[in-house]
């Protein structure tokens, strides 16, 4: 049995773990408050361009844009989203072995794109080559950050660098519930619109002006922006709520273990306590 102070050290070092997973717990609830309401201010405008751009596909399928036209699928891009730090669960695991997964069935070239340190380790300890890394986007995720992001990869595909353009990201489906994801951005097609419906069915032609290409010229453009600021906010949001649980549970944990360690700490001291008086009732004895 452990002395009672050597009990009462493990105690206290336990309360200083738990005070720091418990204002870990806070500050990552602190952070996803702000980042949601970042995306719900937002939110309306993206999914209507969203929804623009599935309009035009369904009602324009013979339109030739460069962003429309599938190119082979020879030159791969991924842009992986995950974390700079740990201490959030499985949340950087599961994204990244998704990412692994779609990337391992690709027998072309792969050009990766990284947001978040653990990523980039991730698939540097994995032998691929890094294009690029945007760390600063995985703290910090915001529209400013968003758009530079999108014109590097617009860039890169109209000068042909690439055929395919994935975003692996992690979709908060609810607060218990966190869903790394894989979906082609370009090019554009139809399936990446099956959670987007139409405000309004209808059969007719649509006329564009001054052009359909000057139309789909600035309305692609935006809707990557969208989307990818829409998974940075995702991704942050479920980081932070894997990181709440995974802070919560360990919270929890310490509490069970200065409980545990509590009744170690009163038996220990009792036994003490009953060595003396034994020794007083011997000592007395032995005077009689």
């Amino acid at each position: 049995m452990y002395s009672t102070v050597e009990i009462k050290r493990r105690i206290r070092t336990i309360r200083q773990t738990r005070q720091i997973t418990k204002a870990m717990y806070l500050i990552a609830s602190s952070k996803l408050s702000r980042a949601m309401e970042k995306y719900r201010a937002n939110h309306v405008y993206f999914e209507k361009i969203r929804s623009t751009v599935k309009d035009i596909i369904v009602h324009s399928p013979e339109i030739d844009h460069p962003f429309f036209v599938p190119r082979g699928n020879e030159r791969a891009s991924y842009l992986v989203i995950a974390g700079n730090k740990g201490l959030c669960g499985a949340y950087n695991h599961n994204v990244l072995q998704t990412a692994l997964s779609h990337i391992q069935q690709h027998r072309g070239s792969v050009n990766i794109f990284v947001v978040g340190q653990v990523a980039r380790d991730f698939f540097k300890r994995k032998g691929y080559n890094v294009n690029d890394d945007f760390l600063y986007a995985a703290e910090n995720p915001n529209f400013h950050y968003s758009r530079d992001m999108a014109e590097q990869l617009i860039d890169a595909y109209s000068q042909n660098e690439m055929d395919e353009l994935y975003i692996v990201y992690t979709h908060m489906e609810s607060t218990v519930k966190q869903t790394p994801k894989v979906i082609k951005l370009l090019p554009v097609e139809l399936s990446a619109f099956r959670d987007v419906s139409l405000d309004v069915e209808y059969r007719a032609d649509i006329l564009y002006h001054p052009s359909p290409k000057a139309v789909l010229d600035l309305l692609i453009p935006k809707y990557l922006l969208g989307f990818i600021y829409g998974a940075l906010i995702q991704s942050f949001a479920s980081e932070q709520q894997a990181r709440m649980m995974a802070m919560d549970t360990a919270t929890k944990n310490a509490d069970d273990m200065i409980a545990e360690l509590q009744i170690k700490y009163n038996q220990a001291r009792q036994a003490v306590i009953t060595n003396e008086i034994s020794e007083i009732m011997g000592g007395v004895a032995a005077l009689e």
